[in-house]
């Protein structure tokens, strides 16, 4: 878990973070790491994993939202 962490992290400061809504770096410029993202804001459409199947849920916890495929993220 700890060296597939440290791998999203990697990619995602290689990307320049992830753009959502009306956030930007201080040189104006948008992450693209958002791009990457298998589930997120996908509530109710099919996971991304080849042959996967599953459906997208969303549970919602102190005010954040969390996007799981519960057949292959357990």
């Amino acid at each position: 878990l700890a060296a597939a962490i440290r791998s999203v992290l990697l990619d995602a400061i290689a990307a320049g973070g992830s753009t959502l809504r009306d956030y930007a770096h201080t040189d104006g410029e948008l992450g693209y790491f958002q791009h990457a993202f298998a589930v997120y804001g996908r509530e109710g459409q099919a996971c991304s994993k080849p042959g996967c199947g599953g459906t997208v849920r969303r549970i919602v916890q102190s005010g954040r939202s969390t996007f799981y495929c519960p057949r292959c993220q357990r």
